[in-house]
């Protein structure tokens, strides 16, 4: 018995030293293989090591470290970089996990690079040539007093009937988006509702006057549009505005085919409306040729890129359109403000320079002072640079229904029935729009909404005559709009009093701040 415990004794002895034995030797192997990975690291990636190993120094152990006063002085080049990261490079062994090496694809830098300088130089002037090359895309802001055709000159430019336009003052009552697109540039340009003295006489003149100066603070470059009298701007605060701006400003002087059919006032004239106390006195001093608004507009802003004389709107007989020897059915000067605000190409064609020449004869003032013309470099750069906003096909954000609803407002106040201060009381709102199916019919259902009994059975007419002639003015525009589309359209007239001053009932009408 004795003897068994003896030698379990000497057995668990034995064991416990086996193990002991076992595990120093695992620990002495994993230390050695830690000072060796950190062995092998330190020598692959430090820069000292290579710098001492090219150097032709002594042999003794300080000739190993580098001066650090010679580093502190010597001025590292592009070249030495780059030879530091070669060694470098074929010094680091390869270890699983390891990123290929890019050094082999890169192109290795001119040996006569001499110092940082002349490299910053090279970059700046490859990144002013990618700046002319890369695409712009910005807002422009069309502002005017009312009826000086800045929605017609929108779709003189897009060459698209996008916005309604009548001989009324104030037709315009959203700001309406239409885009401009060309290979290297995007204008989307922005129809707004004329200018009015104040915040107007109702709610509704109030957010139209915001959605102006939304126009002001939200867009890159501003287009003043005017007539041939020099109508200006009639509140004090958003001329003002235009007149400090850094932004760039183009005038346009439209309706300039009314110089020499509207008659300057003879002394006589003069003379009597200044003796009748109860004729009210003109607020500005009419000019009357394009030379004397060209002139007039310079002096109100100097700073104005272009001042430039159209017509938004013409026709086939118009003496300037064969003055021009022009073959197409635009004024040259929309040819021209559309090509300053995407222009792309070079060429006789889309010269900047050629379609200032082929307005005529050029007029003072049409340029900052000391400018002759405007040249191609002159309005590359009006736009920020940034991408695309819309698809190259992309016309306007807003829906169809709110067009043909517009279309329906355009009748009203085309309608030779209505008194002049009626259609200002109405707003359209489609409430039913049904596709073409088998019968190949557009089905649509409108609602005009007055803000009185009276002017409810103004509308209506007798026998319904009066709805019934704007429902076929109507119809028609919506077909054209509609690219000939048949279109079956029916009217209605219901009473919201006084629409036009409650904000709840603006807002359901699209025209809330």
């Amino acid at each position: 018995m004795r003897t068994n415990i003896v030698t379990l004794i000497i057995f668990s002895v034995l064991l416990a030293l086996l193990s002991f034995v076992t595990i120093s030797s695992i620990v002495t192997v994993a230390a050695f293989r830690t000072t060796s990975i950190r062995t092998h690291r330190s020598r692959a990636i430090n820069p000292l090591t290579i710098l001492s190993s090219s150097s032709s120094s002594s042999s003794s152990s300080s000739s190993s470290r580098p001066d650090k006063k010679k580093m502190k002085t010597k001025k590292k080049t592009a070249a030495d970089t780059f030879l530091l990261l070669e060694k470098l490079d074929e010094q680091i062994e390869s270890y699983e996990g390891r990123l290929p090496s890019k050094m082999t694809a890169q192109k290795k830098i001119d040996e006569n690079i001499d110092t940082e300088n002349e490299m910053t130089t090279n970059t700046t002037i490859t990144n002013v040539s990618n700046d002319d090359q890369q695409h712009r895309c910005g807002y422009a802001g069309i502002v005017g007093a009312p009826n000086m055709g800045k929605s017609t000159l929108l779709n003189s430019l897009l060459k698209e009937d996008l916005c309604i336009a009548t001989r009324r003052p104030q037709t315009t009552r959203h700001a309406i988006l239409g885009v401009l697109s060309s290979p290297t540039k995007q204008c989307c340009l922005l129809d707004t509702p004329g200018v009015l003295q104040g915040d107007g006489a109702y709610q509704l003149q109030a957010n139209m006057m915001e959605a102006v100066k939304g126009a002001l603070t939200d867009s890159d470059m501003i287009v003043v549009v005017t007539d041939l009298f020099s109508t200006p701007i009639p509140d004090d605060n958003v001329f003002r505005r235009l007149s400090e701006t850094t932004k760039p400003v183009i005038v346009v002087v439209n309706k300039i085919d009314l110089e020499g059919r509207a008659k300057r006032p003879d002394e006589t004239t003069i003379q009597s409306k200044k003796d009748d106390e109860e004729e009210e006195e003109e607020e500005f001093e009419k000019t009357y040729t394009v030379v004397e608004a060209v002139e007039k507009w310079r002096s109100l802003l100097p700073n104005a890129l272009a001042i430039i004389p159209l017509m938004a709107s013409v026709s086939n007989n118009d003496d300037s359109l064969k003055a021009s020897n022009t073959t197409t059915d635009e004024h040259p000067g929309i040819s021209l403000l559309r090509q300053i605000l995407i222009g792309c190409d070079t060429n006789d064609e889309h010269d900047i320079p050629a379609m200032v020449r082929a307005l005529g004869r050029p007029i003072p003032g049409m340029f900052r002072n000391g400018v002759k013309s405007l040249t191609n470099d002159d309005v590359k750069q009006l736009l920020p640079i940034g991408p695309p906003l819309y698809d190259d096909d992309f016309l306007s954000d807003r829906s169809v229904r709110f067009f043909c609803s517009e279309l329906v407002r355009e009748a009203l106040l085309e309608s030779r029935y209505l008194k002049k201060e009626l259609p200002y009381c109405c707003e359209v709102q489609i409430t039913d729009y049904k596709e073409p199916r088998e019968d190949n019919i557009t089905r649509i259902e409108a609602t005009i909404f007055v803000e009185r009994d009276g002017q409810k059975a103004i509308i209506i007419g007798k026998n319904g005559d009066v709805i019934k002639q704007v429902g076929i003015i109507a119809r028609e525009k919506i077909e054209r709009f509609l690219d000939g589309e048949k279109v079956f359209l029916q009217l209605r007239v219901k009473i919201n009093k006084d629409w036009r001053k409650r904000e709840d009932q603006l807002a359901k009408f699209g025209y809330s701040n």
